[in-house]
């Protein structure tokens, strides 16, 4: 009887670990922030950087937010590190989601025991990331996107006579995005800076905790006519500006406005 439910037991250790292997698979790449939630700064302690390595040596192919390549946003997955609570030494999961957020894996726990903050970080992440190997993950190659395949096609609008070609009415997102290189931004009475990059921009938050006193909170994707915020732990929003420059970001039924400053 006990080998019996032993066999049971393996039986589906091995169903889920093929079903979880063959989701893992059937994504093309893989985003790593440039920062976790847990620290202060970019890449410190190099976690972001063996995050990226250890998913690259194990069948992934992953980028950093600002390597996204120009290819559908849902083909991706999108990695995070969690720190979990606990008194007794530090403990850290990965954690990679789909476009929508929906959690697709989820690693066991590496725990470590040093008193300093680098070496029990990186030990605690080499753990929990060394289950990668077990996976047998082989993500299939990016499929980039073709010049015209970035914006979808839409139906020539006939626009009234009295509404000139630079009207402010034509709100298309190209007419209306922030164009300088640096905009400042307040919500909740917190102050931003929005930085114009090659793929959109980058959004900080002022904040005395940060090195450099910008935290980075996310990025805006710019293909064509479609704008995607995608913040620091992967998770993707709507995002639109309005004919004054406010930005609206969105989560489900949330909206968030940020309020453009001179």
């Amino acid at each position: 009887m006990v080998r019996f439910s032993l066999f049971i037991y393996f039986l589906m250790i091995s169903m889920i670990s093929l079903a979880q292997n063959k989701n893992l698979s059937d994504y093309s790449f893989v985003v790593v922030p440039e920062q976790f939630e847990f620290v202060k700064g970019k890449d410190q302690y190099q976690l972001n950087s063996m995050t990226k390595f250890y998913l690259e040596k194990n069948g992934f192919n992953p980028y950093f937010e600002s390597e996204i390549p120009n290819a559908d946003r849902c083909e991706g997955l999108y990695a995070n590190v969690e720190e979990l609570g606990g008194f007794f030494g530090t403990k850290l999961q990965l954690v990679l989601k789909d476009c929508n957020g929906a959690e697709i894996y989820r690693s066991p726990e590496g725990k470590s025991k040093y008193k300093d903050f680098e070496k029990t970080y990186q030990d605690a992440l080499r753990k929990t990331l060394e289950n990668l190997s077990s996976l047998n993950v082989k993500q299939k190659d990016v499929q980039l996107f073709k010049k015209s395949e970035n914006i979808a096609e839409t139906p020539e609008i006939q626009l009234d006579q009295n509404i000139s070609e630079n009207s402010p009415s034509r709100n298309s997102p190209s007419k209306i995005l922030p164009s300088g290189k640096f905009s400042k931004y307040v919500y909740s009475n917190n102050s931003y800076l929005l930085r114009k990059t090659t793929e959109g921009y980058s959004l900080y938050e002022e904040s005395k905790n940060a090195p450099d006193g910008l935290l980075l909170k996310g990025k805006i994707i710019v293909l064509g006519e479609i704008l995607k915020y995608l913040d620091t732990t992967g998770k993707t929003f709507n995002v639109s500006f309005d004919a004054s420059q406010n930005m609206t970001i969105t989560d489900g039924n949330v909206s968030m406005v940020y309020k453009i400053q001179d």
